[in-house]
């Protein structure tokens, strides 16, 4: 359990988003698929990975920090440190939000940074969200919003993405969505959020060894091809290293809303046909 990677790729990227810790939410079942995670991450080319199990999702019971810390300790061991893990989280938006801010040492900061990882419903923006990215900032915290192309009223309405950003949030997008994992829509959300200059991160989101892998590289390709190479770099390099040494994000493109109005009024066109038909 404790080898090394056999003449190992290069270690470059950052992985922001993995539910790498095992038995702690719908992620790893046991230490042993945490391991082969993490011998796949690593051979993939990924040095560093956030574990970000599920905060205040109201399914799985969050665990606490120092719950967190034991389980990297256990698995960084057992995987004799093939790559880094460092703590986090993945806060789903709700009251307890405010409550862990006013704690400097809080595990929703994403290795004590003063960055969180911030999950919608995936079926609808919350309420008065500007505010809330507001509250956030003013509590010394800077929001990441999770896989955004996977929120369905994102999809209809990218604008809204826009505005968060706009107020001081960023956005980290799924390797999973670039591959067609969620299906079509969510593929074509992606990537217009890429052309558009929205997405300011790419992470896994790993769950297991079999599916939802700890696995970039493709991803990044895809990116590429979309954004050009400095762009794709930025995402899983610059960026995510900026991000856990508490630093600002370098590589901030300039959004273009131009890709946004193409795509909204080919949907409007959609739905009012499928309305009809």
């Amino acid at each position: 359990m404790n080898e090394v990677l056999d003449d190992p790729v290069s270690q470059t990227m950052i992985d922001i988003h993995c539910h790498v810790l095992p038995e702690t939410d719908d992620g790893s079942v046991s230490l042993e698929e945490s391991v082969e995670m993490c011998r796949m991450a690593a051979a993939d080319g990924i040095k560093t990975i956030v574990a970000t199990p599920h905060l205040f999702d109201g399914v799985h019971p969050p665990p606490s920090r120092d719950d967190i810390r034991r389980k990297i300790d256990l698995v960084m061991e057992a995987s004799g440190g093939v790559v880094e893990i460092v703590p986090g989280g993945e806060t789903r938006y709700s009251h307890e939000i405010f409550q862990e801010a006013r704690d400097k040492h809080t595990r929703i900061r994403l290795n004590g940074s003063s960055y969180m990882l911030l999950e919608f419903d995936f079926m609808m923006v919350p309420p008065n969200i500007e505010m809330t990215i507001f509250q956030i900032l003013q509590a010394g915290l800077t929001p990441v919003i999770a896989h955004p192309e996977r929120n369905a009223r994102i999809q209809l309405k990218p604008e809204i993405l826009v505005g968060l950003i706009e107020r001081g949030a960023y956005a980290q997008i799924d390797a999973g969505s670039l591959l067609g994992s969620f299906g079509k829509e969510c593929e074509t959300s992606v990537k217009q959020i890429l052309r558009a200059g929205l997405a300011h991160f790419l992470a896994s989101d790993g769950h297991h060894q079999d599916r939802r892998r700890p696995l970039l590289s493709k991803a990044v390709s895809i990116a590429a091809e979309i954004g050009g190479e400095r762009y794709a770099k930025a995402l899983v390099e610059d960026n995510p290293l900026a991000l856990i040494q508490d630093r600002g994000i370098p590589f901030q493109p300039e959004p273009d809303l131009a890709a946004l109005r193409g795509r909204a009024k080919k949907k409007a066109a959609k739905s009012w046909y499928a309305f009809w038909r």
